[in-house]
């Protein structure tokens, strides 16, 4: 059976989403009848449905229940919350059988949010989830609690949460140095080495100088000469740094070695999935923007997003938990041509794993993919970044849970074809 086919599954679900706004905090929660029958005695005409006329005597129950049993605190102040968007299903009637044991009430939900008002942006946001519904599908005789996934979308940055009985408590505090702390430090390249240093100009100078001091003294030639060797020894020999515009053309720099040249590719390639932490598509492009240059760029974000994101597919959302490299492997260094610049560059060939984590009705489930394949890491005048990627293999690695089913696919970049040639 494939991962979609596992949704949705039977028992009490509980879809738990947390907002953090300029103006509100809210919570968006959606369960199912199961669920709410669990958490609160409710008087329905049908046990198997709810109907709208039902939905306003329900409201207030959710609210006083919240209040009293999830009491939010924001900067140490306790807020009371406002009910709104009550809304009810319409299940499709299709998936009634994959419901054996809680039938139309595993698949009738009501959704709702309580938003908790501010004032001015907060620092400090603490809860502790309250409902803990048994584990109906557990093979357990003692049905355990259910672990409650959500996901939390503050300052930007998605992140996902687990609540469990044992820890059901959350207190999100507002990052010290923004969102971009969030991404690896990766080292600076090498600045371009002058053709000419400015010493070796001052040397040139200084001889030149003496020499033509010693001549108009009428010093004999072989005075002059060994004056203006002695000025330009002198020099040779501090070697000053001297002023820039002393330097003449310029060489590459050189490369960075295997070591530091790992870590730039392992720092970037964690950055290009990190990216996709951020809450909006401007902020994820330009975090992209930081690890992936040129064409690449744009394919990336459309293929790993497409690979990673399913927001859109009944609910599901797949997020990296973590990248793992294997193996780093720096294959040749030399240069490349980007537009009409040399620049330094190198090829690394990698194999990596990435966990994931796909979160639907409530549920987390943990998944692992691993990967190899062959990049280029171009440096230009921001830094380095990968300018070539192409992915050789990707398959699934099986944990204890998982159910073999194809991945999705990574963005697949072919390099130029002179790639080995230029470098």
């Amino acid at each position: 059976m494939g991962f979609e086919a596992r949704h949705p599954q039977d028992g009490p679900h509980c879809d738990l989403r947390f907002r953090l706004q300029e103006s509100e905090f809210v919570i968006e929660i959606a369960m199912n009848l199961v669920f709410l029958d669990w958490m609160l005695d409710v008087g329905r005409e049908d046990s198997e449905r709810i109907d709208e006329s039902e939905v306003r005597f329900l409201a207030p129950k959710l609210q006083a229940y919240f209040v009293q049993q999830m009491p939010v605190r924001i900067d140490g102040f306790t807020v009371v919350p406002l009910i709104r968007k009550v809304e009810l299903n319409s299940p499709d009637e299709v998936l009634l059988p994959l419901f054996p044991l809680s039938g139309w009430r595993g698949l009738r939900k009501i959704s709702f949010e309580l938003a908790y008002p501010l004032k001015e942006k907060p620092n400090e946001v603490a809860l502790a989830w309250p409902v803990y519904p048994p584990d109906l599908l557990s093979p357990l005789a003692s049905k355990p609690p259910l672990e409650i996934a959500a996901e939390w979308t503050a300052d930007g940055l998605r992140s996902q949460l687990l609540f469990t009985r044992a820890e059901p408590g959350y207190t999100w505090h507002r990052p010290g140095e923004g969102i971009a702390a969030r991404l690896e430090a990766v080292p600076t390249p090498p600045a371009p080495r002058p053709l000419v240093p400015p010493w070796a100009t001052i040397a040139f100078v200084s001889f030149t100088a003496a020499f033509l001091v010693a001549a108009l003294t009428r010093c004999t030639p072989r005075v002059s000469l060994a004056t203006g060797l002695a000025a330009a020894l002198i020099v040779l020999v501090i070697r000053p740094s001297g002023p820039a515009f002393l330097s003449l053309g310029t060489r590459p720099s050189l490369p960075p070695d295997e070591v530091e040249a790992q870590q730039t590719f392992e720092a970037l390639h964690a950055n290009l999935y990190r990216a996709f932490d951020y809450d909006s598509e401007s902020a994820v492009y330009d975090a992209l923007a930081a690890s992936v240059d040129g064409a690449l760029l744009e394919e990336t974000y459309l293929g790993v997003r497409r690979a990673l994101v399913m927001e859109e597919e009944g609910g599901a959302m797949s997020r990296v938990v973590t990248v793992r490299p294997i193996s780093t492997r720096v294959v040749s260094h030399g240069e490349i041509v980007v537009g009409e610049t040399s620049v330094s560059a190198f090829v690394i060939e990698a194999s990596w794993q990435v966990d994931g984590r796909v979160t639907h009705w409530g549920h987390a489930h943990n998944r692992t993919n691993e990967y190899d394949g062959r990049f280029v890491v171009a440096a230009n005048s921001d830094g380095w970044r990968i300018h070539d990627a192409e992915i050789t293999r990707q398959e699934r690695v099986e944990g204890p849970t998982d159910t073999p089913t194809p991945t999705s696919s990574e963005p697949s970049i072919d390099p130029s074809p002179s790639l080995d040639d230029e470098l």
